[in-house]
């Protein structure tokens, strides 16, 4: 049985959702979980603090591919790349500044 994830659309009020309706998404300084309504059809993007990554990430909901820009004055462009693990703990330790 898969978790019901309960959320607000702005149009129709609550609606229900499971975690591949979700995407969790790192805009800038910000992060965000976007849903399609699945009521109206309206694209929903709602800002998440920890503790709801947290939530989402445990119910399944995965975060979408966000490209890495790299610049030229860049220290390590060898490094390997950012695994989702990493940006959730970029995320977390950002939030306690």
């Amino acid at each position: 049985m898969a978790t019901i994830i309960r959320s607000h659309c702005p149009q129709c009020g609550e609606v229900d959702l499971h975690a591949p309706d979700i995407a969790i998404v790192r805009v800038q300084d910000l992060v965000e979980y976007r849903f399609t309504c699945p009521t109206c059809g309206t694209e929903v993007r709602k800002r998440a603090d920890k503790k709801i990554v947290a939530l989402l990430v445990t119910a399944g909901v995965e975060w979408s591919d966000v490209p890495v820009v790299l610049h030229p004055e860049s220290p390590d462009v060898d490094a390997p790349p950012l695994t989702i693990d990493d940006l959730i703990d970029l995320h977390f330790e950002l939030e306690e500044l």
